[in-house]
């Protein structure tokens, strides 16, 4: 075609994206929201039952092993906030994704199967792995729509902790990927959902009495058809877990900013939390700290330790402006 002939196209390429983006802006949320018959409900984590030992999120027999997992792409419809329902992207169908569990020496063979529309792919942090499991499009490493693709990757004694995992590649966008022009490495997969953790044991964990995953994330209007909404484990308050404790546990916050765009400051109202893993405890460069909140950048993480104090009931939250009216905060009961 020629340069005449082009410059009409794209324009109307143009013009109609930005009609979508104002419709879905605009648009009364009643008309964009999809049918739901099981409400969702918080998720409930922490002490709900008496128990006689720790509980713990990876619980695997002592030894070394190949540990296969199973990932799938899907869309899934998914209430984000109370009573607004939205399509999203996830891995096997919930957000977070399934946890990831190794030991120190172990290898993970992960099998993902794409069955979205877009290319997607499985890229891990804090384990060692070769280009071809890399989970990005400059390796070459996403699985096309309808295929599925194995990864290989080896948990060594610097593995030692909480990392994402997380989809490097899907976009919604239909329009061919050029090689050398587009690269389609965004945040968009992780966004609509498609995260979840690795947790590698060491052998040398701290005792605690109960482990509670959390992932911190926000989600832009292109998605929720609405405003940003400030998220834990995919979801706004008040649909943010409840977290119960007795007095005294000792409980391990693993925790995991996924993004893919704000800063978080985390927070647990009359309590500190210890700080046992995270970049600067791996390089040496902090040991230990004691902290009343817990700053986390897009796609970091770590683990962190809080002794239950009285009984009665506190929130935990996030502290930067915004982002608990945005639906960033739960409640922490103590019993």
């Amino acid at each position: 075609m020629d340069e005449q002939g082009a410059t009409p196209l794209v324009s109307g390429k143009v013009i109609a994206f930005v009609l979508l983006l104002l419709f879905e802006l605009f648009t009364p949320s009643i008309f964009l929201d999809f049918a739901s018959s099981d409400p969702a409900e918080s998720e409930q984590l922490g002490h709900l039952a008496p128990h006689d030992g720790p509980q713990l999120l990876c619980n695997l027999p002592p030894g070394n092993d190949v540990r296969k997992y199973e990932l799938v792409a899907q869309a899934t419809d998914w209430e984000i906030s109370e009573g607004h329902v939205i399509p999203i992207w996830t891995f096997n169908g919930s957000v977070p994704g399934p946890t990831i569990c190794a030991r120190v020496g172990d290898t993970i063979e992960l099998t993902l199967t794409n069955r979205l529309s877009t290319i997607a792919s499985f890229h891990a942090h804090g384990l060692a792995f070769d280009p071809d499991s890399d989970g990005t499009f400059l390796s070459n490493s996403f699985v096309p729509p309808g295929g599925s693709r194995t990864y290989y990757l080896e948990a060594r004694p610097d593995s030692v902790g909480t990392w994402a995992y997380h989809d490097s590649v899907a976009e919604l966008d239909e329009e061919p990927f050029i090689p050398g022009v587009t690269i389609p490495e965004s945040g968009e997969g992780i966004e609509r959902g498609m995260y979840g953790a690795i947790i590698v044991l060491g052998g040398e964990e701290e005792p605690v009495d109960h482990e509670v995953l959390l992932f911190l994330g926000d989600v832009g209007p292109e998605v929720t058809r609405q405003g940003t909404l400030e998220v834990i484990n995919g979801r706004a308050a008040p649909l943010t877990p409840e977290i119960t404790l007795e007095e005294g546990e000792r409980v391990r916050f693993r925790i995991i900013n996924a993004g893919p765009n704000d800063a978080h400051d985390f927070y647990v109202s009359g309590h500190l939390l210890e700080n046992v893993h995270n970049e600067q405890v791996v390089n040496g460069s902090v040991s230990f700290e004691e902290l009343s909140s817990v700053s986390l950048g897009s796609l970091t993480f770590g683990d962190w330790v809080m002794t239950a104090g009285s009984a009665g009931t506190y929130s935990y939250s996030c502290s930067v402006p915004g982002h608990k009216d945005a639906g960033m905060h739960g409640i922490l009961r103590i019993i």
